[in-house]
């Protein structure tokens, strides 16, 4: 047993390396561009990150405490009541503002409000807030660039000329020979193909094949060279000229100027992929938070259930030992039953708080062995027999990462034993090379799994099994109908184990 000085000095690395692990998540959470922040059930502020200083220019470190209308301002907080509601409620939301700075500048922006909810009850919600200015700069150009185009084609003649089917112009207009910077004489009778990109120019010869008297119109955008040298898009429009046998005689072709329009595709192209990639950053980045607050949830639960086992464990057990000692005294026996009765089942009870705080067997002898005993409590608790499949060996997971697939498992039995309507259900644990995967199934009354977002908000616990699945990069798997039984399947990849241990 350690000593009062060991456990003293024990306890204070504890919370030293707790702060410094809060410490860390700050700075990640302070140096990322978009608002985070998470609100309880009654809109307080509990946590806001750095970037509420640069969108409102309010101290982060004066947000806690504070209600959300004090963070966002009056008008912006009812605009944005529903959503807020809806939240509360367990639903998910997105939707867009537009919000001036303190500078004056108006920025666009793409809000998440992400419902935190923990054995079915919304404790509050988290907020994401991502700057969609040059998104939607880039929407604004694209229009801006077909206005103008509208407004080439309306005002301005299109390039027009008529060729024999091996290429040969038989007739330009004016604007054609503008545009290529040629006389008539000096284009008639020569071929087109000189004009074209030589990389666009099998492809054009191929399209114009698709000319035939059932379909003698065919659109197409390449890339061409002006007089001048410059490169440019253009669509043109042939349509062919077919006699009597449908033999091709002629192609017209009218073409405009796209390269606006092409260029502006581009630019929202790689706006949109650029989105999609901080999206994706910032994913992860909530991912690998979600785990660290599972990581430092487990050691608190370790914790406690070691305090209830060294420190109330010894209380009763010296309890028991003095009860044991006034019998001897002339103290009635019925009197020194009672205090027996008490004290065991207060020992019984620290046992059974501190096997559910953490689980002993899994922090001993792992993730397999911890799911058999799932069966003692669940037969004892809810009166439902658990049959075990647990493939021998023990998975190649940390300690966080075990703990949660047995959290994870442990609330769906307890869902199936409140909610399925029989007394029978079957645990399997399978490991392939790179995948853990874990289901709990039944032959109850089943679930429409259309309507399981609607039963996540009723309290069933599966939103929180599901978040924490996907911390681990893994995946939940539905497979249910009415009557018809459940089965829900747990699998996270291996690869994706982290070194983080509890």
């Amino acid at each position: 047993m350690k000593s009062g000085k060991e456990e003293s000095l024990s306890i204070e690395r504890l919370i030293e390396d707790l702060r410094q692990k809060n410490r860390d998540l700050k700075s990640i959470l302070d140096n990322m561009p978009s608002m985070i922040g998470y609100w309880d059930r009654n809109c307080i502020n509990r946590f806001g990150n750095y970037a509420y200083r640069i969108w409102f220019g309010i101290d982060p470190e004066t947000m806690p405490g504070r209600h959300i209308r004090e963070v966002i301002g009056e008008d912006r907080y009812k605009l944005n009541l529903p959503y807020i509601e809806a939240a509360l409620a367990g639903q998910f939301q997105s939707f867009e503002r537009m919000i001036p700075l303190p500078d004056g500048e108006i920025r666009h922006s793409l809000a998440n409000y992400i419902p935190d909810i923990v054995d079915g009850q919304v404790q509050g919600f988290y907020v994401l807030v991502s700057d969609i200015t040059p998104l939607k700069r880039a929407q604004s150009e694209l229009r801006a660039s077909e206005e103008r185009y509208r407004a080439v084609v309306e005002d301005q003649t299109e390039v027009i000329s008529r060729f024999r089917p091996d290429g040969r112009l038989v007739f330009v207009n004016d604007v054609y020979c503008r545009v290529f910077a040629k006389t008539r004489r000096e284009l008639l009778p020569g071929s087109w193909m000189p004009v074209a990109h030589p990389d666009d120019l099998p492809m054009v010869e191929r399209r114009l094949k698709e000319l035939t008297p059932a379909n003698p119109l065919v659109v197409i955008e390449n890339r061409v060279y002006s007089g001048q040298g410059r490169l440019m898009w253009m669509q043109f429009v042939n349509r062919g000229f077919f006699d009597q046998s449908g033999m091709l005689r002629e192609i017209q072709s009218v073409g405009r100027d796209i390269t606006e329009r092409k260029q502006a595709e581009e630019s929202l192209a790689q706006a949109r992929a650029e989105l999609e990639r901080r999206v994706e950053e910032q994913t992860k980045q909530l991912r690998q938070m979600s785990l660290q607050l599972a990581f430092v949830e487990e050691r608190e639960r370790q914790s406690i259930a070691r305090d209830l086992h060294d420190e109330l464990g010894q209380v009763l057990h010296v309890m028991k030992l003095k009860l044991d000692r006034l019998s001897k005294d002339g103290i009635p026996d019925t009197l020194i039953q009672d205090l027996h009765g008490l004290v065991a089942d207060a020992s019984r009870q620290v046992r059974t708080l501190t096997s559910q705080l953490s689980p002993p067997v899994l922090l001993s002898l792992g993730l397999g062995p911890a799911l058999h005993t799932l069966g003692d409590e669940l037969l004892q608790r809810y009166q439902l027999k658990v049959i075990c499949h647990i493939e021998a060996g023990t998975p190649p997971i940390n300690q966080t990462q075990a703990a949660i697939l047995y959290r994870a498992a442990r609330e769906l039995l307890i869902n199936a034993a409140k909610h399925s309507g029989t007394n029978l259900a079957v645990l399997t644990m399978q490991q392939s090379a790179d995948t853990l995967c874990i289901s709990v199934s039944d032959q109850g009354r089943g679930m429409n799994v259309n309507q399981i977002p609607a039963q996540e908000a009723g309290g069933f616990g599966l939103a929180s099994v599901r978040e924490r699945i996907q911390s681990l990069g893994g995946r939940i798997q539905f497979d249910s109908a009415d009557g018809d039984g459940c089965c829900i399947t747990m699998c996270i990849p291996l690869k994706n184990i982290t070194t983080v241990n509890v």
